[in-house]
């Protein structure tokens, strides 16, 4: 039921989508990578931001057939995209952070970069002609396993001090993230654990750009540690 195309870069698959689906203003949320707004901007598609809460769900309601952007944030929000596919028909997914994750919504794009296969990047477009699916990417299935048991292992360390409730919001089984996300309860701790595991070697990013402190997605910004599964050793 999906027809999959390829491209280099994850902006690439998205350039597309807004030229087949004529799509003149989507929703993305303000917590995002600039370069998807730097891509809208490109293609004359107008940006419509919302905000998230702590669930990393869209913290308001959007008009039934609009286009809406969901990244897959860190690869651990695929429950949240399912809810979202169930109500919004026209959903695109970012998997950027989910390379290995099924299609879902009425298209979805990821993008190998972050997970070690250079410049790859797969698209789904929903094939309402056909229900064969033809979802089919290389996998790796020792790398998922590996990514499987550091994920584990991370949370069984940090989950005594992660904000974030992990466990409610995956499966396991089905789990292959780019990252680890560490919410720290303040700005001091958050510092204090980027300075103990850029110590241990890790490559720690801030994401994504700064945002007024008045906004609920601030404390992701300010106080979110993303620890790099690729790194665990």
């Amino acid at each position: 039921m999906y027809k999959l195309l390829n491209f280099d870069r994850g902006r690439n698959c998205l350039k597309h989508l807004i030229k087949v689906f004529k799509v003149k203003e989507l929703f993305i949320p303000y917590y995002l990578c600039d370069v998807i707004r730097h891509t809208l901007f490109e293609e004359n598609c107008k940006p419509v931001f919302y905000h998230i809460n702590d669930d990393f769900m869209p913290a308001c309601d959007f008009p039934k057939n609009s286009f809406i952007l969901y990244p897959n944030y860190f690869g651990i929000c695929e429950n949240n995209v399912k809810i979202l596919e169930r109500i919004y028909p026209k959903l695109i997914v970012d998997n950027a952070h989910a390379y290995y994750n099924p299609p879902l919504g009425i298209a979805c794009f990821n993008s190998g970069i972050k997970f070690g296969y250079g410049e790859n990047a797969y698209l789904w477009i929903k094939n309402t002609e056909t229900m064969n699916s033809e979802y089919s990417i290389p996998v790796n299935r020792e790398w998922q396993k590996k990514c499987r048991n550091k994920f584990i292992k991370l949370d069984k360390t940090y989950s005594g001090m992660n904000i974030l409730k992990i466990k409610r919001r995956i499966n396991y089984e089905n789990c292959f993230p780019f990252c680890y996300p560490l919410l720290a309860e303040n700005i001091q701790e958050a510092d204090r654990i980027v300075k103990d595991l850029t110590k241990k070697g890790y490559t720690i990013y801030r994401y994504w750009n700064t945002m007024p402190e008045s906004f609920n997605e601030y404390k992701f910004y300010s106080r979110l540690v993303p620890i790099p599964i690729a790194e665990v050793i």
